[in-house]
């Protein structure tokens, strides 16, 4: 049954007397009036009062009017308070990063334009103040971040960080007809264009409907946006129709491999809230830098007192021959690809390994990661350290070669070298690097002041120069052609000394060259499946080591630091050795890959221990690298298997495990009786012939 509204009070003066009371014929139930019988109460009783009290009453009403009148302009305050926050609400368009971005020379100091278009007129959306007059602001223009220069922050991953805040309603923006653009520009030169002019350098663009097509709104968030590539030019330039506006028009979307972080945020007009937000969000990236570089040097002082606790002892003494290692000590997992190069520290600390395109170093011989170098966007080819082991010089496929300071762990600063081509190799030596590239220059770089500048460029070779080797101030560079040219190095400049042409690899890629210790011999390594040593003062050849495999890729080879052992990589996974001096194939290393073309590997030696690391590069395929070191008694098997009789063995490496050799001469047996199996056929032919031949003999 539904309750009639209760009657309104009435408060009457009878003879001085007043009487306040609630009309008894109101149609509640029984029920609902024992339920409300509290409220009821109080208005069910008539009560009598005297002049005295209802003077009392007045008195005390008036205040309470006030009161009353006082919280309703509160009120009335808050809610015009809060029409005017809502108002004051802006657009806060956040620029946080980008991935790495494709290498260009062009691409130094990048910046973002912001456009924001109106998708109705298919032009800068207007403002929404009507009483401008003023033509050009009418729309909102594009605006321009500011300049994050590689140079200057020792990166190539640009980190802007910038808040752009609009004067417009937050509002007037954020709605369905609205599509916010972003153009990652750079300039060429030392004068920056103007904003609405076509003179950038356009490196690749995003774009943001800030409400979806499912009617969420796209803000209070970080949203990663796929960049796509700049579409054809325009013939003619409007002010209010830029290029991109075309593009995304047209739906001309072409992916670049990167993607730009931004954030759509709302924000009160200037207040100093914002002042505080934005501050404890930088204290915020700078408190998570600070644990990561926290991190990086608990690893690196771990390390360090690790080599200060425990007085590191070598096993190969200074002078003693370099012996085959024949155990393995751990497998290394980088990542899924392999490796194409790797490096031993001059002081036998620290081992670069290139994994792809990023660079992991290692500490010997505690065999854990140090650090993680990242900013090539190719393969990296080489690696070579510096004298006093604190800089790392890295060359890659993506046309640049870096110089790595790594003397402070807690920030790795990097200097790029700019080549038009691929840089194939390069050499480390005090003050001056040199490099090789796929343009057939051979390149020099001085240091002044810790940066490095180009200094010489030498145009002798006829193809890519593909290894660089240097002793003192012998310096000997090898290309495509089979061409090696030395020069000699004086006051950081490079003189042309002579021109060598071995006839039998002319024509020939030379693969890698590495000067003997003693400097007066040359190992060459060649695409035909063959390595030489050359007598640097007659430049003829004095041996030759067959065995391996090499005919499509490059791999890689090394002398011992004693000079007489000679390790090389072969296309099918194997790592052969070789006795310099007599260049008889000693051992080998047995492939633990399945693999299924011609792939590229690396080894090297360890400057004063009886350990060598190899690897192979398999894109794609479970790839570990191997460090193997000499015992005694061989305690974990690395594939070494010997091809040497075992009494020359026992004479030239002692305690060598002779299963080994017996091992490879039970092959060499299965290998005699497979062929005599294949032969046994072609034998019975020829006797039948025979007796053919012998038959129609007697008959004559």
């Amino acid at each position: 049954m539904p309750i009639p509204a209760p009657r309104t009070r009435s408060i009457s003066s009878t003879n001085g007397s007043s009487v306040r009371s609630l009309s008894a014929n109101s149609p509640i139930s029984h029920k609902s009036s024992l339920k409300d019988s509290r409220s009821v109460t109080p208005e069910s009783v008539s009560i009598e009062l005297s002049d005295s009290e209802i003077t009392d009453n007045s008195r005390r009403i008036s205040p309470l009017k006030v009161k009353m009148k006082e919280n309703k302009e509160k009120k009335d305050m808050e809610l015009s308070t809060a029409l005017n926050e809502n108002e004051n609400i802006k657009l806060e368009i956040h620029i946080h990063k980008t991935d790495v971005l494709k290498v260009d020379t062009r691409i130094r100091h990048p910046s973002v334009i912001i456009y924001i278009i109106d998708t109705t007129t298919w032009e800068y959306l207007r403002i929404s103040d009507e009483n401008v007059t003023n033509q050009e602001k009418t729309n909102i223009n594009p605006i321009l971040t500011k300049e994050f220069d590689f140079k200057c922050h020792k990166t190539i991953i640009p980190n802007w960080d910038e808040k752009v805040v609009y004067t417009e309603q937050f509002k007037h923006i954020i709605t369905e007809n609205t599509v916010i653009l972003f153009e990652i520009v750079d300039f060429t030169g030392s004068i920056r264009p103007l904003v609405s002019t076509n003179n950038w350098h356009r490196i690749a663009w995003a774009f943001i409907r800030p409400i979806g097509s499912n009617g969420i709104t796209n803000t209070g968030k970080q949203i990663r946006l796929q960049l796509y590539k700049p579409g054809p030019k325009q013939k003619s330039f409007h002010k209010n129709h830029p290029i991109i506006m075309h593009w995304f028009k047209k739906g001309i979307l072409k992916k670049y491999p990167s993607t730009l972080y931004i954030s759509l945020n709302k924000v009160k007009n200037f207040g100093v809230t914002d002042m505080v937000s934005e501050q404890n969000q930088q204290e915020l990236i700078s408190t998570k830098s600070n644990s990561q570089n926290d991190l990086n040097s608990d690893l690196i002082s771990s390390s360090q007192e690790m080599f200060q606790d425990y007085n590191i002892k070598w096993k190969r003494f200074p002078g003693q021959k370099c012996k085959i290692p024949n155990s393995e000590i751990v497998k290394l997992q980088p990542n899924l690809e392999g490796c194409m190069s790797l490096k031993f520290s001059h002081d036998g600390l620290k081992l670069a390994v290139a994994t792809g395109k990023n660079i992991n170093i290692y500490s010997i011989p505690g065999y854990k990661l140090l650090k993680q170098l990242i900013g090539h966007q190719g393969l990296v080819y080489t690696l070579r350290w510096s004298n006093d082991n604190n800089n790392l010089l890295s060359t890659s496929s993506d046309y640049t070669a870096c110089v790595w300071t790594l003397k402070n762990y807690n920030q790795t600063n990097f200097q790029i070298l700019p080549h038009p081509s691929y840089v194939y190799c390069a050499e480390y030596n005090n003050g001056v690097i040199i490099t090789g590239c796929y343009d057939n220059i051979l390149r020099l770089w001085t240091s002044t002041h810790n940066k490095w500048t180009l200094c010489q460029e030498m145009e002798f070779h006829k193809g890519f120069i593909s290894s660089i080797t240097l002793l003192d101030t012998i310096v000997l560079s090898a290309d495509s052609h089979g061409l090696i040219i030395e020069w000699t190095l004086e006051n950081n400049r490079l003189e042309l000394k002579r021109i060598i042409s071995v006839p039998e690899i002319r024509q020939v890629i030379i693969s890698n060259i590495i000067l003997h210790p003693a400097g007066k011999r040359l190992l060459i390594q060649t695409r035909d499946s063959i390595l030489r040593m050359m007598d640097l003062h007659t430049t003829a050849i004095i041996q030759w080591f067959r065995g391996g495999v090499n005919n499509k890729v490059q791999t890689g080879c090394v002398l011992s630091p004693c000079g007489n052992l000679v390790f090389g990589c072969g296309e099918d996974g194997l790592v052969n050795v070789w006795e310099a001096y007599t260049a008889k194939q000693l051992a080998f290393y047995t492939n633990r890959q399945d693999l299924t073309a011609a792939t590229s590997s690396a080894v090297d030696y360890h400057p004063y221990d009886h350990m060598i690391v190899f690897g192979v590069y398999t894109p794609n395929k479970n790839s570990p690298i191997y460090i193997a070191q000499y015992k005694k008694e061989n305690e974990t098997d690395i594939g070494l298997r010997f091809l040497i009789p075992v009494e020359h063995k026992q004479k030239v490496f002692e305690h060598i495990n002779h299963q080994t050799a017996e091992y490879e001469y039970l092959n060499k047996l299965k290998a005699k009786e497979h062929d005599n199996q294949r032969i046994m056929p072609l034998v019975n032919i020829i006797k039948r012939m025979d007796n053919v031949l012998n038959s129609f003999k007697t008959k004559e």
